[in-house]
């Protein structure tokens, strides 16, 4: 029997991969010396800027046609991933809906880890936060530890070598309406968490903790909005901003301005940067009947990270009517303006311009549209404020009127992440121009409905696009168009490419210089995510996840996806030595449906009338706009619903016989929840009538 010698040993202990050494390695340092090699994913946006963007170009405009399948793994979530993977050292860490994480192999896709938080139990008790628990936005790697969030509020952090937990804090309360569906961000030794729940209509001021990322102790928390309570608004900042509110909208909502999506963390400047959310009521002139700014809704902020002092703000909507908040990514940008070095920021939130603003003080710099907008005409660069349009106002119109508003209240650009270009100077934005058609405004809210069109001002029109927008001119320097609306987040490269998937199931790269097409692969699975880079012995590995994911998805399953796009969750690694070959089968795949037997209408219009408006606002954000839920999910069509479900309507909604579903029990009376059933039973009878007709689209 041969004994290896000591020699041996050792040398099989270097050859070892690093994340076997030394799991989750992710520090400042890191992310500062490894900019320019970015062989790793070790933040959210790629690098300390923010900039979802890799110098890396081994796969290039030149190579990119020869891209091909390196491996595929399949992830049991039906509702998708929304999640930005990070990748350290040769391991991709990512989480789906309920906040599962896993650890893969970032060269076979083989499952290393996986951990479940267990939030569905936890729908028992708090079944309101269902919508939420499935739109998780991913987690954060740093000093050889996972940290994700849950929709019930809880920062957990993990062992990034096996997945077991170190430590847990609750971070906010759901019984105040707060919730949790973005990610942590990570910096200086410290974990930053936000939070949701603006418009949830308990009384909350949204916030941002930091917690001492080894320990999980709370260093700081900085509230957005001030306090209706003036004894507790006790930094200058709270106070400054007391004084833009009035009216009891404090008192009585809580003020909300929740940060609830991506925060860029800068090493260099100790600053932490993100945006923020409105208000309730929706309306400025009901929310602050006296004037007011409402500081820090709808607002970029910069922090001192190490004390969570209050730095900066610049607001983009003052006096906001439209929910158009802030919370969109921001990528950090260093740019010659009128001849000038700046250290800038920029940032395209859902109101429609794209800003610069100098990032150390706050100063805006250029703010030009970037979608169709009717609500400003412009920005004013001198006071930063913007110039209303009457034409979006539509508190003006009266109970019967309907005001399509350009953007839509959900954004011209959401969640899904832009990248920045450092070397182009570009911006490529994932925007959604299609407009909220407003209705039924009372007591300072109002109903919207989405809707695309495909010919606008008598010229055709795209209401899904990816946008190559160049802050210095001003405007976009090429733009691709997409038939729907919700796409994909975006990755730029240093080998002058863009990277983005989209509703139909395409994952695609495009020249950064021009918008060329120059390679395309049919995914079977619509696209939420955005693409990540990482590199392993040398190999270029671009990554995404598929399969559609974040919370709007179930209430415009239609704009997210298509019959041929509804394929499984999965991950896939595509480089130009892949030779694996593109799954085949369709597993997962909603199939066309049979309508069950059901019970006849016996509801006169007025009664499906008034169902139709109940489940507007109390369904409609699960089981989807019209009663058309998304496919292949979690959550049921209810026009499929059969003749026992209709027989124990009253138990589900008003008496919570599903809780432990994730259905929540409404504070309904019988009658209502009957009006809810007659409605989706009519619905039920239309979509019978188009299949018996041969029209197969459900």
């Amino acid at each position: 029997m041969h004994t290896p010698t000591f020699a041996a040993i050792a040398l099989v202990l270097l050859s070892l991969p690093l994340v076997a050494q030394s799991a989750g390695n992710v520090t400042d340092e890191r992310l500062l010396d490894e900019a320019d090699a970015a062989a790793n994913w070790l933040v959210k946006g790629g690098n300390a800027k923010g900039q979802h963007y890799t110098p890396v170009a081994a796969i290039n405009d030149g190579n990119v046609a020869e891209l091909s399948l390196a491996w595929a793994t399949n992830i049991p979530a039906p509702d998708g991933i929304a999640a930005t993977p990070i990748v350290v050292d040769g391991t991709i860490y990512v989480s789906a809906a309920y906040s599962v994480a896993y650890a893969l192999d970032g060269t076979t896709g083989e499952v290393l880890w996986s951990y479940d938080p267990d939030v569905r139990s936890r729908l028992v008790q708090d079944p309101g936060m269902s919508w939420a628990a499935r739109a998780s936005r991913g987690l954060a790697v740093w000093g050889g530890r996972v940290y994700l969030t849950t929709a019930d509020c809880r920062l957990v952090a993990l062992d990034a070598k096996n997945g077991e937990k170190d430590w847990s804090v609750q971070t906010c309360d759901i019984q105040q309406g707060y919730g949790i569906s973005d990610s942590p961000y990570v910096g200086g030794g410290k974990v930053f968490v936000g939070n949701n729940g603006s418009e949830s209509g308990f009384r909350n001021r949204g916030y941002v903790s930091a917690y001492d990322a080894a320990s999980g102790e709370m260093l700081w928390r900085f509230f957005i909005v001030p306090s209706s309570n003036a004894e507790e608004n006790t930094t200058p900042a709270l106070r400054m901003a007391a004084k833009t509110w009035t009216g009891d909208a404090l008192e009585t909502y809580g003020g909300g301005g929740s940060a609830w999506n991506e925060m860029t963390y800068d090493p260099e400047s100790g600053l932490l940067f993100f945006g923020t959310g409105g208000a309730l009521p929706y309306s400025w002139h009901v929310r602050s009947p006296d004037g007011g700014d409402n500081l820090f809704t709808s607002s970029v902020l910069a922090l001192n990270a190490d004390t969570g002092e209050y730095a900066w703000h610049y607001q983009t909507v003052p006096e906001d009517s439209w929910e158009y908040n802030a919370t969109m990514n921001i990528a950090l940008a260093d740019l010659e303006i009128e001849g000038e070095s700046r250290e800038a920021l920029v940032i395209a939130p859902k109101n429609g311009f794209h800003y610069t603003l100098d990032r150390l003080t706050g100063e805006l710099l250029a703010a030009d549209k970037f979608a169709k907008v009717n609500w400003a005409t412009h920005i004013n660069l001198e006071t930063g404020r913007p110039v209303y349009g009457p034409a979006a106002e539509y508190w003006r119109q009266g109970d019967d009127g309907a005001t399509v508003v350009w953007p839509n209240m959900w954004g011209a650009h959401s969640w899904n992440p832009m990248a920045w270009h450092p070397e182009l100077s570009l911006s490529f934005i994932p925007v959604v121009d299609v407009p909220s058609i407003i209705r039924d405004y009372e007591d300072g809210d109002f109903i919207d409905t989405l809707q695309m069109f495909t010919e606008v001002d008598g010229r055709p029109f795209s209401p899904g696009k990816l946008v190559a927008f160049d802050p210095k001119r001003g405007e976009a320097r090429w733009t691709v168009d997409y038939a729907l609306p919700f796409n994909g987040g975006v990755m730029a490269t240093g080998g002058n490419l863009v990277f983005q998937g989209n509703a139909e199931g395409e994952f695609a790269a495009f020249a950064a210089d021009s918008g060329e097409r120059l390679w395309t692969v049919k995914t079977g699975s619509s696209i939420s995510a955005a693409p990540v880079s990482y590199t392993v012995e040398d190999t270029q590995y671009v990554l995404i996840p598929v399969g559609s994911g974040g919370g709007l998805q179930w209430v415009y399953p239609q704009m997210h996806s298509t019959a041929e796009s509804r394929g499984p969750t999965r991950m896939l690694a595509f480089s130009l030595a892949g030779s694996a070959a593109m799954p085949g089968d369709t597993a997962g795949r909603s199939a066309l449906r049979t309508l069950p037997e059901q019970p006849e209408q016996e509801a006169p219009p007025e009664t499906i009338a008034l169902g139709k408006y109940i489940y507007s606002y109390a369904c409609g954000y699960c089981h989807g706009k019209n009663a058309v839920a998304r496919a292949g999910g979690s959550v049921p069509d209810l026009r499929y619903a059969n003749s026992e479900t209709h027989a124990t309507w009253a138990g589900i909604v008003v008496g919570g016989a599903k809780q432990p579903n994730g259905m929540p029990r409404f504070d309904l009376s019988t009658e209502e929840a009957e009006a809810i059933r007659a409605y989706v039973l009519s619905e039920a009878e239309k979509l019978r009538s188009r299949l018996s007709n041969g029209n197969l689209s459900q």
